[in-house]
């Protein structure tokens, strides 16, 4: 820890310009800064639950374990670190639900930090391990867990010098709680000690609930490409327009947004006819592509599409989470990477719950036969949400088990 922690020392300078570049571009820059150094408004003497969740994704899934949480604990203030700001917006704050921004892991910042919060249990969705607030929590007998947890090939591909601080800093924690049996045992190869170690389920099969029904954004029949990234939008409309039903629209909603120009400077424009969602373009008779670049419609596009791409996984990305489409019972359609979730592809391949192609030229095929089928569309649809109704008890294990450690304190 010595070494790691000179490590901090000497990127100080580093890391407080960078901390007030990140202030001057929030709204919210003061109190960012602020917590972000370990200071908060708010001193919390008791029945304080800490969950840590680093962006938006880990989010949802500390908001779906909040909910079912609060309905045994309504007694318990719950607090939600975040590092980003996009995270925070997600967070409607109540007296028994704040959020906090995560304090840079100095051993300073996060004494000042967990001292003024003072809970009965440390909670970290998913990876993100930092020693500091490790050592803190076991210094002053609070337990952690990471729920949901698994790790990134960045991570099991460290120097031996790194994973030494890993595997110093898993031992510490007190329960590690995995999304599958893989992860699992990448935490154990890491170097955590296997009686620590538990597979529980993936969380994200019970972060999506029914909707209700809202007004079709689209009066047209399309076809969605979800969370596409850089390349995938022109090998999809490459294959897409040799399709032979012209009545179907194409909707891709990029992962990132901001890449608007890069998406239309790859296609050959003069040979597309597109709309543009950020403009406010309308959708003609005559559109073939609609680029839905705006935040906050996913629900809505995938409620009506006929069948769903899910990008990262035609390029080296390992894929983006697939379970929001099968919550809403749409065929899902990936490219061969998907690393990202490996148990989750394997189980919905073997059920019949999903196709996965072995690259873009086979798209169209794929697209001409489920257009063709309403009933192969609803056989794959219906196992996929016939799979996430499966696991609608996750949450509650893992809340049981955490209760467990708070007890055991």
């Amino acid at each position: 820890m010595f070494k790691y922690n000179l490590i901090l020392y000497i990127l100080s300078p580093y890391l407080i310009l960078k901390l007030i570049s990140s202030t001057i571009l929030r709204k919210s820059g003061l109190k960012y800064f602020i917590q972000r150094l370990g200071y908060n408004q708010e001193r919390y003497i008791k029945n304080t639950i800490w969950i840590h969740a680093a962006s938006i994704g880990e989010t949802k899934i500390a908001l779906t374990l909040y909910e079912e949480f609060y309905k045994k604990n309504k007694n318990t203030t719950f607090i939600i670190t975040t590092n980003t700001s996009s995270s925070r917006l997600l967070i409607n704050e109540t007296e028994n639900l704040r959020h906090h921004y995560l304090p840079i892991d100095w051993l300073f910042s996060m004494k000042r930090f967990i001292k003024n919060i003072n809970p009965k249990i440390c909670i970290i969705i998913e990876t993100e391990i930092w020693p500091n607030l490790i050592a803190v929590c076991k210094k002053n007998h609070i337990p952690t867990t990471i729920i949901n947890a698994r790790l990134s090939k960045k991570t099991t591909g460290s120097s031996k010098y790194v994973k030494g601080i890993y595997q110093k800093t898993l031992r510490k924690i007190n329960k590690i709680m995995c999304k599958s049996d893989i992860e699992k045992k990448k935490y154990i190869d890491l170097g955590a000690n296997e009686i620590d170690v538990k597979t529980i389920g993936n969380l994200k099969f019970n972060q999506y609930k029914p909707l209700l029904k809202n007004t079709n954004l689209i009066n047209r029949k399309y076809v969605l490409a979800l969370s596409t990234h850089a390349d995938e939008e022109r090998q999809i409309i490459s294959e897409w327009l040799k399709v032979n039903d012209k009545r179907v629209l194409l909707v891709i909603i990029p992962r990132h947004p901001e890449r608007l120009g890069d998406i239309l400077s790859d296609l050959p424009l003069s040979m597309v006819n597109l709309a543009i969602r950020s403009k406010g373009e309308k959708i003609k008779n005559s559109t073939q592509i609609y680029i839905a670049d705006t935040l906050g419609e996913v629900e809505n596009l995938l409620e009506y599409c006929e069948f769903v791409f899910v990008g990262g996984s035609l390029v080296d990305h390992g894929g983006q989470n697939f379970l929001e489409a099968a919550s809403h019972g749409k065929t899902i359609i990936v490219g061969p990477y998907m690393y990202n979730f490996i148990s989750e592809t394997e189980e919905f391949l073997k059920k019949n719950s999903m196709i996965m192609v072995k690259n873009s030229n086979t798209l169209k095929h794929v697209f001409e036969r489920l257009l063709k089928s309403k009933q192969r569309r609803e056989l794959f649809g219906n196992n996929a949400k016939k799979i996430m109704e499966s696991k609608k008890d996750i949450v509650t294990d893992y809340c049981r088990l955490i209760q467990e450690l708070i007890v055991e304190k």
